[in-house]
């Protein structure tokens, strides 16, 4: 499976034809999304601002880093090593491949140039941007920039000790804000 440049917009164009199809237009409709799928839901969010009462995202990416980059190419070998064979159970005996394009794309030299930043301007909704500190893939500037350049009160969250996925490294401290969070919509 080999992906292209802008495989995660089309990632939100096929989010869009799930939701119309499955979710009926009268519920209010909040994305959470981790990584590949934040950079999903924003874009989502972005191209159908009217949709969404509010997004969640964990470690987002809206422009491609060094650090990315360089923690893409740091998993390769952990991956071989067998490292990554949990992800069996999200992507099923796939998962190899899924991993592959994964780490294909983000090392592909025209991927570098990737960027959303344009479109979070058109987010209006709210937000809770949650990225750890010591993410391997992104350094905090993702999440400033999301906050920044989006149009909807963001609130941020950054777990100290935390690399890429807080949702599983500070399961009680994320829980303990998306409810939070949540709850403002009620």
């Amino acid at each position: 499976m080999n992906r292209s440049t802008d495989y995660l917009e089309q990632g939100a164009e096929e989010l869009a034809k799930v939701i119309e199809k499955l979710v009926p237009a009268k519920y209010d409709l909040i994305l959470y999304g981790h990584s590949d799928g934040g950079s999903i839901a924003l874009t989502y969010a972005a191209n159908h601002p009217t949709k969404l009462i509010g997004i969640i995202t964990e470690a987002a990416h809206v422009f491609v880093e060094d650090i990315t980059v360089e923690g893409v190419k740091a998993a390769l070998p952990y991956f071989h090593k067998g490292k990554f064979d949990g992800l069996k159970k999200y992507h099923g005996e796939r998962y190899k491949e899924v991993f592959m394009a994964w780490n294909n794309i983000w090392l592909n030299p025209a991927f570098k140039s990737w960027n959303i930043c344009d479109l979070l301007k058109q987010i209006s909704c709210p937000q809770l941007i949650i990225q750890g500190q010591d993410d391997q893939y992104g350094s905090l500037k993702q999440v400033e920039t999301i906050a920044e350049l989006t149009c909807g009160k963001s609130t941020i969250f950054t777990p100290k000790n935390c690399n890429h996925a807080p949702h599983k490294e500070n399961e009680k401290e994320i829980l303990s804000k998306v409810t939070l969070f949540l709850t403002a919509f009620n």
